[in-house]
């Protein structure tokens, strides 16, 4: 859909062959995906400054209602959609090749790990299995394997081979903690412990260069939050160092700043100095969009 260099491709998918796609992401990736949850699109930007590439990379027109995050399963895209119910999957193209439309309600964020594709599920109609706030298994197939409980879930991170599983709800009924789980979906304790004071509303995950982990937090007191490994809080980027307080996706990009989006869009900030550039918001478009999760893409 763009000019690429064919040699840079062959040499980067050889690379990809060796090793499974979920190490990729430690890897400085080439592309970025934005869905646009107004346009019904997903954006293309560039790994390195997060520039955009693409504006529709994936044209979700006519299917989707809410897409809310993109990932890599394998040769495929896969469209997590919350109000649609459903995942849409795409060719790395993005040609539509079918959709996954029955046990699902209220799905959020997706990860991919050594052959399963794990996604938060967190409502209890259209056929969604348990309680409904699980974390329902594919296969790249999209054959079902089954599902665990968790709590209110937005997203999941593979972060030192365990599950990273946040949970939305509040006080008693879950803390808005942050819990570790195995990759069978047994439940192994606390990652990070908001307590109230913490973190409030976290959504989308991401790891950082160096080894911590960045958690966007939307509601107040808003910003993205960093932990460290063993999930202490070590830092807090909030509006005083550029960021919006709404955050829902983050990720930090190849040249050090940190890529992240709101209802306002898309937005690349400089963590030390708290320069912001504008990639893809309200202000330099004539619609206000509504930028979701960001994953990377290994080709294009």
């Amino acid at each position: 859909m763009f000019p690429v260099d064919i040699l840079t491709i062959f040499q980067f998918q050889i690379v990809f062959l060796l090793v499974p796609f979920h190490m990729c992401q430690s890897f400085a990736p080439r592309f970025l995906m934005v869905p646009d949850s107004v346009g019904d699109r997903v954006l293309l930007l560039n790994g390195e400054d997060g520039s955009l590439i693409d504006d529709k990379f994936i044209d979700g027109s006519g299917l989707f209602s809410t897409p809310l995050n993109a990932i890599q399963v394998e040769n495929e895209i896969w469209v997590s959609d919350q109000v649609a119910d459903s995942i849409f999957r795409y060719d790395l193209d993005g040609r539509f090749l079918g959709a996954i439309a029955e046990g699902l309600d209220n799905i959020r964020g997706m990860e991919y790990v050594n052959g399963v594709v794990y996604v938060t599920n967190a409502g209890g109609e259209n056929g969604a299995p348990g309680n409904g706030k699980v974390v329902i298994k594919f296969d790249a197939e999209g054959n079902h394997l089954g599902f665990f409980e968790v709590g209110k879930a937005f997203d999941i991170l593979f972060f030192d081979g365990e599950l990273l599983i946040n949970d939305t709800r509040r006080g008693d009924e879950g803390g808005e903690n942050i819990d570790r789980y195995d990759l069978e979906g047994h439940l192994l304790g606390s990652f990070h412990e908001s307590g109230g004071a913490g973190i409030d509303f976290p959504q989308q995950m991401a790891r950082r260069a160096n080894g911590n982990v960045l958690v966007a937090g939307f509601s107040d007191p808003g910003g993205i939050y960093e932990y460290d490994s063993d999930g202490n809080q070590v830092g807090l980027y909030d509006i005083a160092e550029g960021f919006a307080k709404r955050v829902r996706g983050v990720h930090e990009l190849s040249n050090g700043n940190i890529l992240w989006t709101g209802g306002d869009g898309i937005i690349s900030t400089n963590p030390n100095t708290g320069e912001s550039t504008e990639v893809y918001t309200v202000n330099t478009l004539d619609f206000r969009p509504a930028a979701r999760y960001i994953e990377p893409l290994a080709v294009a």
